[in-house]
This record gives structure tokens, C-alpha cells and sequence, in this order.
């Protein structure tokens, strides 16, 4: 950490709030002596403080300097610890806390009829960490597959568990290599910002959740079981969470009941089970068990099921990090899935930002400009949209497809490796994606003039840590670090 990178944080917070100039300018002043005097007594210019004491002054300092100012931004666009009114507002677990917001928390369940050319509407439900060859093995497991596609060839794109949610619904992982509380800068767009460009209803149901909007760590609910908030897919994108009308979809799973039968579920829906359910803290067979009686009766409820619903079901990582290919089953199933291919198996190359492409796809939507452009999009919907599926390259790639494992994430601004870049990277915002999907407009406009670097292509071939993008690499056979359950922010500069 050095001077150089104290004054990019203040100029990237003066340009958008000149109207903290004078405070701010005290503050920078501040930190700049501090970063000089630590600078000299650790003898560490271009590292990120490693000594306690030494962290907790800066940390002590930033948070009061920026809360005076109004909001933080990271430094050089490293994550910064913060601990601001705005960011535990809606994380508290206390009783009186959790009751107090769950009167007041604001609910939304919007509706639309967006046809799309292969579903109407699509249910994500995402298991935790299990092995491919365990999940298809599961009587219950098996149940479902007969009754759909077996996605036999399908990749989680990092480990531990959060990247596997961060990736899917913004389009990259970010370096993500812990399950610790993030908040994503409001500048990465998301899936959300694609759904509502075209009109599209969304919303997310965790079980657990102790109210609508809920941003806490974890919850240890007596009730429904416990909650984490590393599975809730869209909780830490402040995109979404900054957006009342956003916050207010995501809800709890017992929601999910009222709006079926309300005829109030949107069209793009994400279901995440509490921490028994999905296996976190049990196994392939309680989580398998689960899922078989949750789908079932929702394919017979003519109320969920319009003629062309897509239920996608699959986990998040194979969880035998370092030794196995980040190999996982994911499942294809309901009334969008015609009955000539029950029973079938789809053996082509999948991972998870194909679940992005394959919604891109259908519904005709913009792209994020990331490695949703080039992910290859579910046979299924190819056939629907005229995707085709694209084969692995060796000369792409720079490697052959058994030496990719996906299970370790290369370096990026919330990776915990030191000599890696730690800069957020900015879309790619000329790519093209099948039949010519553009990058959303609004993106574009965003992200006009970034300096930041790009490193997506149109590819289907995306890094691992044995691969990774040119100055995001890590040591190979880096543990996944441990979490850090306070939230940690990171902006651009």
C-alpha cells in the first residue's frame, strides 16, 4: 500500500462527491502520514498490511474518515473493511433487531408474460458442494433425471462456494476464493439489470431468511433451518441491495408458497435451501431428498407450470478441491422439456455462466460483456434460438480440456493472493455474443472511458488458476481463505 494508491482513493471519491471535498481533503491528508509512517515501520510499500495491529489502524481510520465523508471506497480497488450504518442496517441477528425489520421490511412480487423462444419461465435451485458421480447415483437425484436432461459435462468455475454464486449472476467470480461478507461495487451489472431491460419479473427465495432484504452474514434460524448468506445469489451486488425495489425480492422461501398460489411467481426465479437442506451440513441424500420433494409437486401445479417451465438443478462446486475437476451434474427438467428427451443425457461443455447465456438466449436479452458472452448456451435453448454448440480448443485455450480444473480461483479484487492484481475488470463492451447480442446499453454507458482492464472474450474456453488471465495469477494449490464475516467492500478507481 502506498501513497500513490491513498490518493487514487481520495480522487476516485472527490470525483463523484465534490461536495465532501474539505472533509475528505483532511482525511487524505491523514491517511497519507499514516501509510508513510507504516510504510517505513513495516517495510512493506507495496503489500496490504499483514500485522494486526497494524490493519486495525487503518481500518479504524479509513472507516472514520470515509463515514465522515459519506461513503468508502476501496484502496487501488482492493477490498477495505468497512462497518458503516448503510452496511448493517439489515445484518443484524438480534432478536429485537430481526423482528424490528421484519415488520417494516419492504416485499415486492412483480409479474410479467415475456414469452421466451424455449421457456417462459425458469427455476434455479443450487445444491451444495457434491461430487458429479454422487449426485447421479442418488435414487432421488436419479428420480429427477428421468424426468429431464443430465447435463453430464457441466463445471463449477472456482471453489470455495461463493464464487460459484457470484459468477452466475454477474458473469465472473472476481477473484473470489473465500466464503467472506462481500459487497460488489454498484457498477458490475448483474443479471437483474438484463431481466428489467427487457420487462422480465425476477426474484430470489432463500429458506431461512429471517425477512425480505435481509443482508447478515448467516442466520440460525430456530425455524426453518439456518441461512447463509454466501448462497443467496444477488445479496452481495449492491446493485441489487442499494435498490429498495430490488432488496424487496429477495425473499423467503415461504414467500415462494404465497406468490404460487397468488399466481404471483416471476418468470426468472433462484430457490437456495437453508444449510440442511442443500447438504452444507448433511449429505447428497437429505439434499436430493429435498429437491425431488419440492420439484415434484410443483411440475403437477397447472398454478407453477404454464406449458414451458424450465426447473435447473444443480451444484455449486464437486467439492474435492485440490485433487478433482471442479466436475458437477446439473439436471433439465419440466414441462419445457419435451418428453422424447426425458430420460436423455447432454454431454456437452457447460459450466456455470451458461446458465446466463441460456437466459440471454431465450428472453433475447443483452449480455454483460463478460464470459456470459461466449459460454455455451443448454442444448436445449440452442435448438430454440439457433445457439450452437461449441467445441473445446486446445489452440484457444493454450491447453487441452483435462487440464482445466476450475477448482481454485485465479487472482481478482476479492482474491486473498498478494502478488496478483487486485483491480476490478471492466466488460469487454465490443464483444458479440450469438446472434450478435450486444452489451447493455446501459453498461456501455458505465463503463465508457474505463481504464480498467478487460481480459473476456467470445470463448467458451474461461481461466482457471492453472490458466489464469494474463496478471491475475496465484500461487497453484492456494487454500481457499478463511472467511471474513464483517462486510468488505471493494469500488473501481
Amino acid at each position: 500500500m502506498d501513497v500513490s494508491a491513498s490518493w487514487r482513493l481520495c480522487s476516485c471519491f472527490l470525483t463523484s462527491h465534490q461536495h465532501h471535498a474539505l472533509v475528505f481533503a483532511e482525511f487524505q491528508r491523514l491517511i497519507i502520514h499514516l501509510i508513510n509512517f507504516l510504510s517505513l515501520r513495516y517495510n512493506q510499500p507495496q503489500q496490504p498490511p499483514q500485522d494486526p495491529r497494524m490493519t486495525r489502524m487503518l481500518s479504524i481510520l479509513i472507516t472514520a474518515g470515509i463515514a465522515a465523508a459519506g461513503s468508502h471506497y476501496g484502496v487501488d480497488g482492493r477490498p477495505s473493511p468497512v462497518n458503516t450504518a448503510a452496511d448493517i442496517q439489515y445484518t443484524s441477528t438480534a432478536s429485537a433487531d430481526v423482528a424490528a425489520a421484519a415488520a417494516t421490511a419492504k416485499t415486492l412480487s412483480p409479474v410479467s408474460n415475456v414469452k421466451g423462444k424455449a421457456f417462459n419461465r425458469i427455476v434455479q435451485i443450487y445444491l451444495e458442494t457434491t461430487a458429479y458421480e454422487n449426485a447421479v447415483a442418488d435414487p432421488n437425484c436419479q428420480a429427477l433425471i428421468k424426468r429431464g436432461i443430465l447435463l453430464s459435462n457441466l463445471y463449477g468455475v472456482a471453489a470455495p462456494s461463493q464464487p460459484n454464486y457470484v459468477a452466475p449472476a454477474s458473469g465472473d467470480h472476481f477473484g473470489t476464493n473465500s466464503d467472506s461478507f462481500l459487497l460488489v461495487d454498484r457498477n458490475v451489472s448483474t443479471v437483474v439489470d438484463l431481466l428489467e431491460d427487457r420487462g422480465i419479473s425476477w426474484g430470489e427465495y432463500n429458506e431461512g431468511l429471517p425477512y425480505t432484504g435481509f443482508e447478515g452474514f448467516e442466520y440460525a434460524n430456530p425455524v426453518e433451518g439456518d441461512y447463509a448468506r454466501k448462497h443467496n445469489l444477488l445479496a452481495r451486488f449492491d446493485s441489487v441491495t442499494l435498490d429498495p425495489d430490488r432488496r424487496a425480492k429477495l425473499k423467503n422461501l415461504t414467500l415462494f408458497y404465497d406468490d404460487l398460489r397468488r399466481r404471483r411467481l416471476p418468470q426468472w426465479v433462484f430457490v437456495t435451501p437453508n444449510l440442511y437442506n442443500n447438504g452444507h451440513d448433511t449429505n447428497i441424500s437429505v439434499s436430493c431428498n429435498w429437491t425431488r420433494s419440492f420439484v415434484e409437486p410443483l411440475l403437477r401445479n397447472s398454478g407453477f407450470d404454464d406449458g414451458a417451465t424450465l426447473v435447473y438443478v444443480t451444484w455449486q462446486a464437486n467439492g474435492q478441491y485440490p485433487t478433482a475437476r471442479n466436475h458437477v451434474a446439473g439436471i433439465l427438467l419440466g414441462s419445457a422439456v419435451p418428453r422424447s428427451l426425458a430420460g436423455t443425457v447432454d454431454d456437452a461443455y457447460y459450466n456455470h455462466y451458461s446458465e446466463l447465456s441460456s437466459v440471454e438466449a431465450n428472453w433475447g436479452l443483452h449480455t454483460l460483456g463478460r464470459w456470459d458472452v461466449g459460454a455455451n448456451v443448454w442444448r436445449l435453448v440452442g435448438r430454440r434460438t439457433g445457439d450452437g454448440i461449441r467445441a473445446w480448443s486446445a489452440g484457444i485455450a493454450g491447453d487441452g480440456f483435462a487440464h482445466y480444473y476450475w477448482n481454485q480461483s485465479y487472482g481478482g479484487v476479492f482474491g486473498s493472493a498478494q502478488n496478483t492484481s487486485h483491480l476490478y475488470v471492466a466488460p469487454n463492451l465490443g464483444i458479440l455474443g450469438g446472434y450478435c447480442r450486444t452489451v447493455l446499453p446501459a453498461i456501455a454507458r458505465l463503463w465508457h472511458g474505463s481504464t480498467l482492464p478487460s481480459y473476456y472474450r467470445d470463448i467458451i474456453e474461461v481461466p482457471d488458476a492453472l490458466h489464469p488471465p494474463e496478471g491475475y495469477g496465484v500461487p497453484v494449490g492456494l487454500e481457499p481463505a478463511e472467511p471474513i464475516t464483517t462486510p468488505i467492500r471493494a469500488y473501481p478507481v
